[in-house]
């Protein structure tokens, strides 16, 4: 899972530089989601490396938020943001970052991703 997540995450940067080169949102929106998908396989991956089950439904966000306060409150609100702003604010509401605060945006989840990997 956490080399599926960087993979994700290698999917969002093609998609934001599709979307933002192209004028086409739909594309962004997607960049948005799967930089979202990545920062949640990350943690589902450490999860899982800890034995624990990765968490499924509607109570999964809380449960992966919870799982990263043990190790790391910054670490758990990181994740809040990206499920905010991301997942909820560009995606499903389509309110996006401009390019440049969204190639932050991924730089920074792939920052989260290493600590996230690095949890022991």
């Amino acid at each position: 899972r956490l080399e599926q997540a960087e993979r994700f995450l290698e999917l969002a940067r093609e998609e934001a530089r599709r979307g933002y080169e192209g004028g086409d949102y739909r594309f962004v929106r997607d960049s948005a989601e799967k930089t979202w998908l990545a920062v949640c396989e990350a943690v589902n991956g450490s999860m899982a490396k800890h034995g624990q089950s990765p968490p499924v439904g509607p109570e999964a966000h809380g449960e992966r938020r919870t799982f990263l306060e043990a190790f790391d409150e910054g670490l758990a609100h990181e994740l809040s943001y990206y499920a905010d702003k991301l997942h909820g604010d560009c995606f499903y509401s389509g309110r996006c970052p401009a390019k440049d605060a969204m190639e932050s945006d991924i730089a920074k989840a792939e920052r989260f991703i290493r600590r996230v990997k690095a949890l022991k």
